[in-house]
């Protein structure tokens, strides 16, 4: 068996590179309302919340943003979960999915910004980073 040789890779041209970057600087990707909330932020809400209260399920699924406002259905601190009413149950330290926690579905701070975003975009939307 013979090798064959493989054709030259082609260079993408530095002028299309220096294009590209500009193009990205002056369109940059939004940012999601609670892409600085922190573990610990997560988990000082969620270890005291009553029963009732707001409860925000973030899923971020196929490229897309969509919260869920949806209240407490119960706690368990001994377990350290806390469940919510329609989406199942979620660790309180840092708010994944107990079944899935590897997923694209958690849970976040119900902040002000993360409320009106929601309100705002019911459906969701698509290109809305997580990550800064």
């Amino acid at each position: 068996m013979t090798k064959l040789p493989l054709p030259p890779l082609r260079r993408v041209p530095e002028a299309l590179k220096k294009e590209l970057e500009e193009y990205r600087k002056a369109h940059p990707t939004p940012m999601s309302p609670c892409v600085d909330q922190t573990e610990a932020e997560i988990e000082a809400y969620y270890r005291t919340v009553l029963l009732g209260m707001n409860a925000v399920v973030r899923n971020t699924q196929g490229h897309g943003l969509v919260y869920h406002v949806a209240e407490v259905d119960g706690t368990n601190p001994a377990r350290g979960r806390v469940y919510v009413k329609g989406h199942g149950a979620f660790y309180m330290k840092h708010g994944k999915n107990c079944f899935h926690p590897t997923g694209q579905i958690s849970l976040v701070v119900p902040t002000e910004e993360v409320l009106q975003w929601a309100k705002k975009h019911p459906r969701g939307e698509m290109r809305y980073t997580i990550f800064r």
